[in-house]
């Protein structure tokens, strides 16, 4: 489902109850909390509504006769199934036999994690909760970063969670992110995840993994400047500004094929 038809669809979902949860959206579209937090968020900046703890209500001064057509106009700043899936796999190749990995919230490093079963003597560090289900009944070693229990985000944080990551080097370390820019460097929608300052420091290697709709906007939050990033996995609709403007970093770019 394309962004534009899930905005479409959750303003209907406001114009019939006037308020709207996270997991609603996330139940009836099929999508992870974090999709549903950052269609809200593209919204918001539309004003189109007002978010909420937990979610969201229909900004009063819009006129509901024309919210469909203004929906139908949104930016598309999101990621197919199919490319997170091909960005996920991409992605997990680069794990080795025998290292220790931290995987971030997310749909896409989900994604990574569905393609680890066959790597052997595997740690991963992680704080959320769909990563933990997808790797409960492996052979890989899960390392939980505990925390309070953050049910629309499905991961586990508190100020302790950082504190923990720190007792551990990783050889990845595997993040996403709400946007990229140049002059924004990397941003979220979040402020429940580790400081990537912090990771960048633990890690051999920091690993940005994300869609390609992603760069050239920023977030609410800024979670690290590009100098952190020494590899991007995107998928292969980048566009050329991006890939030319990324050369100035010593930055490994590698684009995912669907095929």
């Amino acid at each position: 489902m394309l962004a534009q038809e899930r905005y479409e669809i959750i303003l209907e979902m406001l114009k019939e109850s006037n308020i709207i949860k996270i997991s609603d959206i996330a139940s009836k579209l099929k999508v992870s909390n974090e999709t549903a937090r950052r269609d809200l968020e593209t919204l918001q900046d539309q004003g189109l509504l007002k978010r909420v703890h937990g979610g969201a209500i229909l900004n009063e001064n819009i006129s509901i006769t024309n919210i469909s057509n203004t929906a139908r106009s949104l930016p598309h700043t999101g990621v197919s199934y199919i490319e997170k899936q091909a960005i996920g796999k991409r992605a997990a190749s680069l794990v080795k036999n025998g290292e220790t990995i931290f995987l971030d919230i997310g749909s896409t490093t989900l994604q990574i994690s569905k393609n680890l079963k066959n790597i052997h003597n595997l740690t991963v560090l992680t704080t959320s909760l769909p990563i933990i289900n997808e790797l409960a009944a492996t052979d890989i070693n899960v390392v939980v970063l505990g925390g309070k229990l953050h049910r629309d985000d499905q991961l586990l944080f508190s100020p302790f969670t950082s504190e923990i990551f720190e007792r551990y080097y990783v050889d990845k370390s595997f993040i996403g992110c709400g946007g990229i820019s140049l002059a924004g460097g990397v941003t979220d929608y979040s402020e429940n995840c580790l400081n990537r300052q912090a990771i960048k420091a633990h890690s051999k290697k920091m690993i940005l993994v994300t869609g390609s709709g992603k760069f050239g906007h920023n977030a609410l939050v800024q979670v690290c400047s590009l100098s952190c990033i020494d590899i991007i996995v995107t998928d292969s609709n980048l566009q050329q500004e991006y890939i030319d403007s990324l050369q100035e970093y010593p930055i490994e770019l590698l684009l995912a094929s669907r095929k």
